[in-house]
């Protein structure tokens, strides 16, 4: 996985710094530096709010290393961590339970908390000296609201935040499947965002602030965001329950083995003997020829398009092969695939697929688009 600057590989890790933090970065500085211009004069306002911009990148930072770390030790594979103007994210691989799923969900914030109030009780400390801790004391103080208001916000519990898989979690726990949390998870995350959306714009004007096009921009794009991820797991959660439903046997379309040494003659008769004795009667598609080896071994499909070109006075001498498209080495699924070892099989392998029986003889055709499209129709 590469996404951007590479940072290392913190605890073996790899860590990547997505071009949009520069983003995020120059939005902080836009806004933090006016305040801290109260107590830095000049062009060093701007270095300051970007230090800040850091350390909101390190709180980020440890918050997904606390996730990367709860994954790993709950036996998933970790592949990467990314941070980027939306925050960050871990990537990991593998199953899990639904307890250790709720810690892996709750530890980031759980870590923002403990930032912030790490850097609240130094803040009083440095805020107690003459001065008030000049900028130390103000990015404490900065450091400290942002930590608890990501804390907060993220325990949330709706998708796609942390608060969405801790609940995801819960009902996994209490209805025993996980699809059902997601569902749950993904509602609420709907809710949500359409509650901070009307909270942006609701808030400021009844406790009488000051309110912007920024600020109605800004709640727009966090509810969008929160909206399209609470969606996308929606539709994961959809598409998951449809893939237990998935059969080699159901999706395949008709289809006879030919000898591979057979003349286009013999194709058309073996083909229509086949219907005729009722081969698609159960399907709309038309029937798929397999040329075969003496050993039942599927090597091409027969192009029907290419056959019909074929002159009449041709027939008898013209090889099927001349009219097929080969496939690739063991292009075979066994007619009792299902599932996810289904899907699996035609992902690894896009395109065609010969289904055969336990005998080895073709049963049918199957094509990775077919699969697919039982999966992700509406």
């Amino acid at each position: 996985m590469r996404a951007g600057i590479s940072l290392g590989r913190p605890f073996g890790v790899p860590l990547w710094l997505a071009p949009s933090w520069f983003l995020f970065a120059a939005v902080i500085v836009w806004f933090f530096a006016p305040v801290v211009q109260y107590r830095v004069p000049g062009p060093a306002s701007y270095v300051v709010a970007f230090g800040y911009a850091v350390l909101l990148l390190v709180s980020v930072l440890l918050h997904e290393v606390a996730h990367a770390l709860a994954a790993r030790w709950s036996g998933m594979r970790v592949t990467g961590i990314v941070l980027n103007v939306w925050g960050g994210f871990t990537s990991h691989e593998g199953r899990t339970g639904p307890g250790r799923s709720l810690l892996i969900a709750v530890v980031g914030p759980v870590v923002n908390a403990v930032i912030a109030l790490v850097a609240w009780r130094v803040g009083l400390v440095v805020r107690a000296e003459p001065d008030g801790g000049g900028v130390v004391g103000l990015l404490l103080g900065a450091l400290t609201l942002s930590n608890a208001l990501l804390a907060v916000f993220n325990l949330l519990p709706g998708l796609p935040l942390d608060g969405g898989h801790a609940l995801e979690a819960v009902v996994w726990k209490v209805r025993g499947d996980r699809l059902a949390g997601t569902v749950a998870a993904g509602w609420v995350g709907r809710v949500l965002a359409v509650l901070v959306f009307v909270a942006g714009l609701l808030v400021p004007r009844l406790l009488g602030w000051g309110q912007s096009l920024t600020d109605i921009v800004w709640a727009g794009l966090v509810g969008a965001l929160l909206w399209q991820g609470a969606s996308e797991a929606l539709k994961f959660a959809t598409v998951a329950r449809r893939v237990p439903a998935l059969s080699a046997r159901a999706l395949q379309r008709p289809a006879i083995g030919v000898n591979a040494r057979a003349t286009v003659e013999e194709v058309v008769r073996s083909a229509r003997a086949a219907i005729d004795a009722g081969a698609t009667a159960a399907s709309q598609r038309d029937l798929e020829v397999v040329l075969v080896t003496d050993d039942g071994v599927p090597v091409a499909v027969v192009d029907t398009a290419a056959l019909r070109q074929v002159p009449a006075e041709r027939r008898t001498s013209l090889g099927a092969g001349a009219t097929a498209r080969a496939l690739p080495p063991r292009s075979w699924l066994p007619e009792d695939l299902a599932g996810e070892d289904l899907l699996q099989a035609v992902q690894v392998r896009p395109g065609e697929h010969v289904v055969v029986d336990t005998a080895g003889r073709v049963r049918g055709l199957l094509h990775t688009g077919d699969v697919i499209a039982a999966v992700t129709a509406r």
